[in-house]
């Protein structure tokens, strides 16, 4: 039979603490192709280590047709104490936007911008390792996501 005092002690011993939420498996260089705007896509990622466990994502994406579209943006992400994603996302619109999100397996989230403007979502869902697809959604009126774009990328480096 287990003495009581070890058994309170088990009880209120405190828990192993989970595992910190992390980025890290998504850094690198990534080259993609798919889909923006109902028009064929290519695009470029570069995902690296920032200040103080921030990361940091440098996108780059070039729209096909005519006339053709080029756009560009970074942004800063970190966790907070509470395992929560926060950052900003900068474009060459000169728009800036909040970012949250998180990170549940292999999927890492966003969840991006404001109600007066627009609430964009963003996944990117990693398949072992080296492949990264990314699908941008932006909220509708009825509470419906409608994607207007998805690149599937390849790890290029790192």
């Amino acid at each position: 039979m287990t003495p009581f005092w070890l058994t309170v002690a088990a009880l209120v011993a405190p828990a192993v603490p989970a595992e910190a939420p992390s980025l890290d498996a998504w850094r690198g260089s990534w080259a993609g192709e798919g889909q923006a705007f109902g028009k064929p896509a290519t695009a470029t990622l570069e995902i690296a280590a920032g200040e103080g466990g921030a990361t940091e994502l440098a996108y780059s994406l070039s729209i096909a047709g005519a006339p053709s579209v080029s756009y560009s943006a970074k942004a800063d992400y970190a966790f907070d104490a509470k395992g929560r994603l926060r950052g900003k996302w900068s474009d060459s619109h000169g728009r800036t936007r909040p970012v949250s999100g998180g990170v549940e397996g292999a999927t890492w989230w966003t969840t991006w911008g404001s109600a007066d403007v627009e609430i964009g979502r963003s996944t990117y869902v990693l398949e072992n390792g080296e492949t990264l697809t990314v699908s941008d959604s932006i909220l509708q009126p009825d509470g419906s996501w409608r994607v207007f774009a998805m690149l599937r990328y390849r790890r290029t480096k790192g």
